[in-house]
């Protein structure tokens, strides 16, 4: 008699092969869809930067902005200031606004309300975010721009890769990035990209103010902005080349800030839009994508009591063996074939085996193809991040997940 874990263990088996084999057959289906030619004549693009005390980082960034092989006649920089308490204003006022950089500064409101500001005085036709801890490589925005020749694309992706990963913890993020961009690519040949990162994602101005702009009350504007744009049945489209890199949190601290915010912000934004789920009218976006971020807020609360039952309650129970043994490792160590073949081997459920191990060939497929796509290589050096990656690092973001959804449930929320 199958007992509740079992239960639940092939319940998340049966969620995950689907959405596993959805992917699959898409990738297969449909190609990913190529950065268009460059056009003719070339728009007119503001790019905005809100800042908040990112005085160690926004020179970087703006000297990238700079360096973009873009018309300079054709480019605005305009740096938010939002209220920040640092050294952020007299960098960009003392280096930057000799070079034109246009620098606006206002109370500390957000970064939706930095976004909508920086709207309101924009020239160009195209507006890009950039967070000011990222730095975007010099071709990107001419290899982006192009998608804007369809009027009903409202908005286009970068690739979005960590830069200079020191710590571990940051080698497993870049894998992450890496592996999310490539089935961002694949989702948005079937239109359900439900984010446009802070890290230079390109709006078509008019379609934004039309929808109403950014949500200052939002926690996660780049989800928020997303999913309304979904609903109004724009386009959103995922560059395959353009790339655009970014410091990513260091230390499982900066981590779990991070990553608090997106996912109360996720719980936020599904049950703001839940109208979409299920929802045929809304198309792919609506069948599968919504659906796929409700099995993500549930799957960490399975991931965790079946990682506990399998993984830490054996080892308890091992230390209680030992115990109960006086502490005698002799008899922990009686070894006979014909016990191990008895007591191990025939004992192993080899059906839940067979599929884990189908699951991480899966993944290591889909990863390869991931660095293929996104023109990176895997090194020998990066044995121990993938090791780290595919075992730990999703155990780790569950347990954050689950003091995030705490925080949540006790009113602990979080502004930009």
């Amino acid at each position: 008699m199958l007992v509740l874990k079992d239960i639940i263990f092939w319940a998340m088996y049966f969620v995950s092969f689907y959405m596993s084999v959805f992917i699959i057959l898409t990738l297969f289906e449909r190609k990913i869809r190529k950065n268009p030619l460059h056009l003719g004549s070339l728009p007119y693009v503001s790019v905005l930067v809100p800042a908040y005390n990112e005085g160690e980082s926004i020179a970087r960034t703006l000297d990238s902005l700079l360096a973009l092989s873009y018309p300079k006649d054709k480019l605005e920089i305009v740096v938010i200031n939002d209220g920040s308490t640092d050294s952020t204003k007299k960098i960009v006022e003392d280096r930057y606004t000799k070079q034109g950089v246009v620098l606006i500064n206002q109370k500390n409101k957000g970064k939706a309300a930095a976004m909508n500001n920086g709207i309101k005085r924009a020239k160009g036709e195209l507006v890009a975010c950039l967070d000011a801890d990222s730095f975007v490589q010099k071709d990107t925005m001419k290899k982006m721009v192009g998608f804007f020749a369809d009027s009903s694309v409202a908005a286009v992706t970068p690739i979005l890769k960590v830069s200079n990963p020191q710590t571990l913890l940051q080698k497993a993020q870049w894998l992450e990035y890496v592996l999310y961009t490539f089935l961002k690519m694949i989702l948005a040949s079937i239109q359900c990209l439900n984010v446009t990162p802070g890290p230079f994602s390109i709006y078509r101005k008019q379609h934004v103010i039309n929808v109403g702009g950014f949500d200052e009350a939002s926690i996660v504007e780049d989800q928020e902005i997303a999913c309304r744009l979904q609903m109004h049945h724009f386009k959103i489209m995922q560059s395959i080349d353009g790339n655009v890199l970014t410091i990513a949190p260091r230390t499982f601290k900066e981590l779990y800030v991070q990553r608090r915010r997106w996912y109360k912000g996720t719980v936020i934004n599904l049950y703001k839009y839940r109208k979409m789920l299920f929802n045929r009218k809304y198309g792919d976006f609506g069948i599968f994508q919504m659906p796929s971020l409700l099995v993500g807020i549930i799957m960490p609360f399975v991931i965790l009591p079946l990682f506990l039952s399998y993984t830490i309650t054996p080892i308890v129970n091992y230390i209680r063996h030992v115990q109960l043994a006086g502490f005698d490792m002799s008899l922990d160590f009686d070894f006979n074939i014909q016990n191990f073949t008895t007591n191990y081997l025939i004992s192993l459920d080899y059906a839940k085996l067979f599929i884990i191990v189908i699951v991480f060939l899966v993944s290591v497929w889909l990863m390869l193809l991931a660095h293929k796509s996104t023109r990176e290589k895997l090194a020998f050096s990066s044995v121990v991040p993938l090791v780290f990656f595919f075992i730990i690092y999703y155990i780790l973001l569950s347990f954050i997940w689950a003091g995030a959804m705490l925080e949540f449930v006790l009113g602990k929320n979080k502004k930009w």
